[in-house]
């Protein structure tokens, strides 16, 4: 565990007037512990556990072969395997601690719980802490984030000719994904939806088959070492008509007046505010309600979804080296739904667009 990120375990602890932060992932959710072991683990869980008083990290984990996975990689750390629930326990009473951070608590297993209960801790939450920590990013985690980004530019033709030759979603998600795996990336979420105007948002792959007319539109999500980064890219089998071109131009100019908005010390509902306002003026005001959109971007990290999302009602400002995907994807009644969107890096003076891909409506 690097310097930095024990760092972080201190902050957390310190902020809520903890003696000791517990960090509990489960399989399904690693986040966490993967931001603060720059590892991964298999089994059913791993946990951190920091104790201020003796500033010790502890990494227990739910199965005998994570340790033999994760060996060469913990540093400043002890590490345990047997026993998780009595292990906390022991450490819980051995450290004195009265007041225990807890993240994580809603995946705990009982076991655990009762553990925190008979070492006689009183818990608070920190939910939110870590992934708030998240979201500036160190040169390391920000040049995975590029190589997850470079590896959505490239594959991007690989989806239009799948859309070119008539397969169907399935089929073409399994073009993507072929390629994405055979050059470097451990996994792939994609979302998409063909057809016309009456199509209402994105889902995962059907049998769907574009015809001419139709507008075919995706995300393409690739993780590289843990991290995820995506571009929202729609295209047309054929010619786009009038109004495809129309809503397009649109959503153009409202992922730019996004950008526009961004650099360090701008709140990001601003952000948000700016592609909305797009829509207002031609008259779309609506379509940005929840009703026909959930986002208008997010961040990208070790959650495919990370914070902060996009959104009016989000109270949060930007910060150098946060990395967000700007997508004002939405229902139009132009064209129905539409999906473009790119990522950015904030940089100390406004930002840096990370894909390379050509910010239009392709024709196939």
């Amino acid at each position: 565990m690097k310097v930095h990120k024990i760092e972080v375990l201190k902050a957390v602890a310190a902020s809520l007037n903890a003696d000791a932060f517990l960090v509990y992932s489960p399989q399904w959710h690693k986040e966490n512990y993967r931001f603060l072991t720059e590892k991964n683990f298999i089994g059913p869980f791993g946990i951190i556990l920091y104790l201020a008083s003796r500033e010790e990290v502890h990494i227990i984990y739910g199965a005998d072969w994570d340790l033999l996975k994760n060996r060469s990689a913990i540093k400043h750390a002890e590490c345990h395997a047997d026993q998780p629930a009595e292990t906390v326990e022991r450490l819980l009473m051995e450290g004195n601690v009265k007041t225990l951070a807890v993240s994580g608590s809603k995946y705990m297993t009982a076991a655990l719980e009762q553990a925190v209960k008979k070492a006689g801790a009183l818990t608070v939450s920190a939910e939110g802490c870590l992934e708030r920590a998240r979201m500036q990013k160190t040169e390391e985690e920000i040049s995975y984030l590029r190589q997850a980004v470079r590896l959505a530019d490239e594959v991007w033709p690989v989806f239009m000719q799948g859309v070119a030759d008539g397969l169907n979603e399935y089929q073409i998600v399994a073009e993507v994904e072929h390629y994405l795996k055979l050059h470097g990336a451990e996994d792939c979420f994609m979302l998409l939806a063909t057809g016309g105007d009456d199509v209402r948002g994105m889902t995962p792959p059907m049998m769907r088959t574009a015809r001419p007319g139709d507008m075919v539109r995706t995300e393409i999500t690739p993780q590289v070492n843990g991290w995820w980064a995506q571009i929202c890219r729609t295209c047309v089998k054929g010619r786009a008509n009038e109004n495809q071109k129309k809503a397009f131009e649109i959503f153009l100019e409202a992922e730019q007046a996004g950008f526009d908005m961004i650099r360090p010390g701008v709140n990001i509902r601003d952000v948000a505010k700016a592609e909305n306002d797009v829509f207002r003026k031609y008259g779309y005001g609506e379509y940005c309600t929840e009703k026909y959109t959930r986002v208008r971007g997010h961040g990208h990290g070790l959650d495919l979804d990370e914070m902060p999302l996009v959104l009016e009602s989000t109270d949060l400002v930007l910060k150098e080296n946060m990395v967000v995907v700007i997508h004002p994807n939405t229902f139009s009644p132009l064209c129905g739904y539409m999906v473009f969107g790119d990522p950015v890096l904030i940089t100390k003076d406004g930002y840096e667009l990370l894909s390379v891909t050509e910010r239009k409506l392709f024709e196939v």
